[in-house]
């Protein structure tokens, strides 16, 4: 899945780029996106993950204004988390940052972790499948 997220003020540090901060911000968002489109709904309670870890390799400098290219795909899948992989690039082609995080599927009512479900592997296989046919 393609996003574009434009740099606001807000987003920038005293050296005049894109605070480090601000690259989590966009994940948590791109991780929104891609699951409440995967799942048809706008109901944030269908978000049934927690995230357990996260690293980013930032690879150039973004300025206020910039807008980004944000791709995120599932990378793998486990008994009970998976990982997304993120890569944000420049207009003009140039690699921002490449991410990853992984998340471990959460019941809500009960405040435990729970598997990954085959029904739900198998949504995640068909919400990509629709990218990589583009």
């Amino acid at each position: 899945m393609k996003l574009t997220v434009e740099v606001p003020y807000g987003d920038i540090d005293a050296m005049g780029h894109l605070n480090n901060v601000a690259y989590l911000r966009y994940l948590e968002w791109a991780r929104q996106k891609y699951w409440l489109a995967m799942r048809d709904t706008d109901d944030f309670w269908q978000i049934d993950f927690v995230v357990a870890r996260a690293e980013i390799d930032y690879r150039s400098s973004a300025r206020m204004g910039e807008v980004l290219e944000l791709e995120i795909h599932v990378s793998r899948m486990g008994n009970s988390s998976f990982d997304f992989a993120y890569r944000l690039s420049g207009a003009d082609g140039r690699l921002v940052a490449e991410a990853k995080s992984t998340q471990v599927c959460y019941d809500w009512a009960t405040r435990t972790s729970k598997p990954l479900s085959s029904e739900r592997r198998a949504e995640i296989q068909r919400f990509e499948a629709q990218f990589l046919r583009r």
